[in-house]
């Protein structure tokens, strides 16, 4: 799975320049954050199972093409990393996300932030679900679903990036062949680096 996604954002930077037509219009960039607040919503037979999970990071890069000097367009990619969390039980989740994006932005006045920025992101999670080794749940398989998510950045200096995005992760769980329903949301902050190309 891990290699799917690698060829599918490699497939992605390559073909991407031949639509583009002027230097600086596209930007590749690198992001490494923390969520600071996790929710996650389980529907099961015996009840919803509902509260946060543990504070965990985020990696994730996203190829942007500008199609004016104040909208970009990309596709990403970003991993959360395994999350317990704290409804009577350690279950553990963790989801990686391939998306589209779209960024329009304002240019500021200053010398120090370039611009400030919204965040739009639409795409497909995948799932993973480990259950707690005490819960005597059975077989669990896993579904994957929708992601989206929506925030505000900051362009600083020309080349960094600080971005505040709230996301969620849409799933299933297969519990004893019952389907039940899961949601994950997460606040995040997330700092980075952006390459223009």
């Amino acid at each position: 799975m891990k290699k799917s996604i690698l060829t599918i954002l490699l497939a992605v930077l390559i073909a991407a320049p031949v639509f583009a037509s002027e230097k600086n219009d596209k930007e590749l960039d690198l992001k490494a954050g923390y969520t600071l607040d996790n929710n996650v919503k389980l529907y099961l037979d015996d009840g919803k199972k509902a509260g946060s999970t543990d504070k965990t990071c985020v990696l994730g890069a996203e190829f942007y093409y500008y199609v004016n000097s104040q909208v970009a367009l990309g596709l990403g990619v970003n991993n959360f990393f395994e999350a317990a969390a704290d409804y009577r039980r350690k279950d553990n989740y963790s989801f990686t996300n391939i998306y589209f994006a779209v960024r329009p932005k304002m240019n500021l006045d200053s010398e120090i932030l370039d611009s400030l920025y919204f965040i739009g992101q639409i795409g497909y999670g995948l799932f993973r679900f480990s259950a707690d080794s005490s819960s005597g749940m059975g077989s669990v398989d896993t579904e994957n679903g929708l992601y989206w998510a929506m925030g505000v950045g900051l362009e600083i200096m020309d080349y960094f990036i600080l971005e505040v995005i709230h996301s969620f992760n849409y799933g299933y769980l297969k519990v004893n062949n019952n389907r039940n329903d899961m949601r994950y949301s997460a606040l995040t902050i997330s700092v980075g680096y952006k390459f223009k190309l």
